[in-house]
């Protein structure tokens, strides 16, 4: 393994270690869950795509987390993933954690649909330049970080 991988796997100027921005040039806050924070991708080529990122401190992988912290987090996967289903009604959903790029220990939930660009696939390619970067107007934004804290707080609840 290279210097520089060792280093990001100590966390040293982690992106993804709290506390972070609420908004970035990557993402938006959406809601706090019990041990992680949801945000919703800028990137809305598929519409409704987050990220779920571990707060607590930096874990490159699940095998870092307690037993209690992994069941933790997977609540809030399941809150998380429940919740962008119920808000954008996708055909199906993609849950992805991979830490190849930045090793701290999140997961990206996709909703996809019939006729999306990479249907059938991943939605990551071998080059990045090949993926689209779909971003939606302020207004449209807006109503759909809303529409997503809403679904979470009402999966939160059941």
């Amino acid at each position: 393994m290279g210097k520089d991988w060792e280093s990001r796997l100590r966390g040293d100027g982690c992106t993804l270690c709290a506390p972070r921005p609420a908004s970035t040039s990557e993402w938006d806050f959406v809601a706090r869950l019990s041990i992680s924070s949801l945000y919703l991708a800028k990137n809305q080529t598929y519409r409704g795509q987050c990220v779920l990122v571990f707060d607590p401190r930096h874990a490159p992988r699940p095998d870092d987390l307690t037993r209690e912290e992994w069941a933790a987090l997977s609540d809030d996967l399941h809150v998380a993933a429940g919740a962008v289903v119920r808000a954008v009604r996708p055909d199906h959903v993609n849950v992805a954690s991979l830490g190849n790029a930045a090793p701290h220990l999140h997961w990206h939930v996709i909703p996809r649909t019939q006729g999306d660009p990479r249907w059938g696939n991943p939605i990551w390619t071998t080059d990045t330049a090949e993926m689209r970067d779909t971003r939606l107007s302020p207004r449209d934004r807006q109503n759909l970080l809303e529409l997503v804290r809403e679904s979470v707080e009402r999966t939160k609840r059941r």
